[in-house]
């Protein structure tokens, strides 16, 4: 699977440290998790990790600018911040 630097050096660290990487080397362990299959997995490394890459383009680059203001006013991390948004935004659901 093809990944940018900073994607490969984060599924090297986890595999590096994953108890299947580790003692077993399964490869439907591997296959089931987001390093091994993205689309479709239950683990990263072994461990209920869910991740979530967003991109924002052209004129969506404003949104992405007004969160990072709010977030950096309140000394919040940007990621931290949207985590906050959604969990504030599903309670009610």
């Amino acid at each position: 699977m093809l990944l940018c630097g900073s994607c490969n050096r984060a599924k090297a660290w986890s595999c590096e440290h994953c108890g299947n990487w580790k003692m077993g080397k399964k490869p439907p362990v591997c296959m089931q998790c987001y390093w091994g299959s993205p689309e479709n997995y239950n683990h990263i490394a072994m461990e209920q990790v869910r991740r979530l890459d967003i991109q924002w383009n052209g004129d969506e680059i404003k949104y992405y600018d007004a969160l990072k203001v709010i977030a950096d006013h309140n000394k919040i991390e940007l990621p931290e911040f949207i985590k906050q948004i959604i969990e504030d935004r599903t309670k009610s659901k």
